[in-house]
Formats: structure tokens, sequence, C-alpha cells
């Protein structure tokens, strides 16, 4: 299954529940103050965002497939509600608002490596000091990567996410793994890297 299989599998999918670190950051975010902002990035058809949406965050959502957003639009909970502002946009040009709970769920690897320093900058300038980052990484063995693979996904080692978080303290940092061919149409050794960290 190559890369656009595999997002054509993921929108065509019933609405799944929102992911658990979705859950264990708003959990350790707390209802603390009124004015809770989150942003879910390549939000797809919505599974974390109408659970920000139900928790009482003001939700900036933004997606590139407008497939998936005109899905979640007419969603009851979405539609021509005031707490939410979803656009279409690429990664790099984004323009985030000041949040204190952004996510980044099964979408990073999917960004070319000039596109993710652009991406993860933006991310760091605007979560708010104390706000919460979770989100996805995606690691491998060296030996099983593929790099001259046309559809390139971006993998990022355990030194390399420590680097990019040396702004946070880690909260949690769940590693899984997985032999799979829906990315890349090849089955190989994944390292999913599943974190959520607040900011210094």
């Amino acid at each position: 299954m190559t890369i656009s299989d595999w997002r054509r599998y993921i929108s065509t999918q019933v609405l799944l529940p929102p992911r658990p670190h979705v859950v264990d950051a708003h959990l350790f975010l707390g209802d603390n103050g009124r004015n809770k902002v989150a942003v879910d990035i390549a939000c797809g058809t919505g599974r974390d965002t109408l659970y920000l949406l139900e928790k009482g965050y003001q939700v900036y959502a933004f997606d590139k497939d407008i497939s998936s957003l005109e899905r979640l639009s007419t969603h009851p909970l979405a539609c021509s509600n005031p707490s939410l502002d979803l656009q279409l946009s690429l990664f790099e040009e984004y323009p985030f608002p000041k949040a204190n709970m952004i996510n980044a769920s099964a979408c990073l690897f999917f960004c070319k490596p000039n596109e993710f320093s652009i991406l993860w900058h933006n991310i760091d300038a605007a979560l708010d000091v104390n706000g919460i980052f979770c989100g996805h990484f995606l690691g491998t063995n060296n030996t099983d990567i593929d790099t001259h693979t046309d559809q390139p996904i971006l993998t990022h080692s355990h030194e390399d996410i420590e680097t990019l978080l040396k702004k946070y303290y880690i909260i949690s940092w769940k590693v899984k793994k997985e032999y799979s061919a829906q990315l890349t149409n090849k089955k190989q050794r994944w390292l999913v890297n599943t974190l959520i960290a607040m900011k210094k």
C-alpha cells in the first residue's frame, strides 16, 4: 500500500475514538483557566479535533486534504461551531495561533525535511510555556529503511527526538515496534514514538 493509498484508506474509515495520548494530554493539562486553545495538525476527519471540542477547547485544525475537512465540517459538533477554526493548509504554511496544546498525531512522518524544520519551529514558537505537545515520531532501524524510496518517510532517531524536545519536560514517551508495509508498500520495521511533553 503506497502512501497515497494509505491516506485514502484512512479518509474512508468511520470516525474513530480520540487517540489515547490526546486524552492523556488533556487530563495532564487539566481544566485550569477558561481559555484553552488547541491546534490539531493534519486533523483528517477529526477524531482528535472533536474530542478537544467536547472538552471545551478553542480548536484550530488544519489539513491539506479537502475531502477530510469537508467530512469533518459536516459533523454535528463541528458544523457552525464558533470554537472551531478549520483551514486547508500545508504543514509549513499554517499560521499557528498561540496555544496551550498542540497535537501532531500520525502526520509528522509525511513532512519533507525542510518542511519539518519550518513546522517544528512554528510549533515551538506557538506553544505557551507549560503548554503540551503530543504526537508521533517515526523511527526505524537504519538497516531496514529503504532510503531510495520515491515516497520518503521522515524518521527520527531517539537522539533526534531528545534534541527536538530539549526545551520540554517529557511526560510520557512510549515506543511501539511495528512491522508493516502500509507506508512504503514494502515491509519494514518501524518504531512508533508517542510523546507527551510540556514546554519549559
